[in-house]
């Protein structure tokens, strides 16, 4: 905790609810993200690696997750227990100190249990140290 950047709340893929920490590892171009979910149907967590496009608020990423049942996504019926995802983000822009809104596309690639793609968003907010 004494390392990272921000705490982030999302609702959406890959587990339904997540928390978790962005950690700063290349200043203004390179962040690590690890986070843990709770769900309907799976219980997990993954990490990310997310690169900022510089003078944009947008960022591009590549992440691993694995939980104990189907992850949130669609379709639901391809969805898997874990696998690897693509993150399309950008932060919202809204005037508050210290808080930002974030909203993330995830094509994802399910490994566990079969092979299969999905498709997964999710809308979170974000605390800054």
């Amino acid at each position: 905790m004494a390392w990272a950047q921000r705490a982030e709340v999302s609702v959406g893929s890959p587990f339904g609810l997540q928390g978790g920490l962005r950690f700063p590892l290349v200043p203004l171009l390179l962040e690590g993200r690890a986070y843990g979910g709770v769900g309907l149907q799976a219980l997990g967590g993954g990490v990310d690696l997310l690169l900022k496009v510089p003078l944009t608020d947008l960022y591009l990423g590549l992440g691993g997750f694995y939980g104990t049942g189907k992850a949130f996504s669609l379709p639901q019926d391809e969805a898997g227990q874990g696998g690897v995802r693509g993150v399309f983000g950008t932060w919202l822009n809204l005037p508050l100190p210290f808080v930002g809104v974030y909203l993330e596309l995830h094509p994802i690639y399910y490994l566990v249990p079969s092979q299969d793609f999905g498709l997964g968003i999710a809308l979170g907010v974000s605390l800054g140290f």
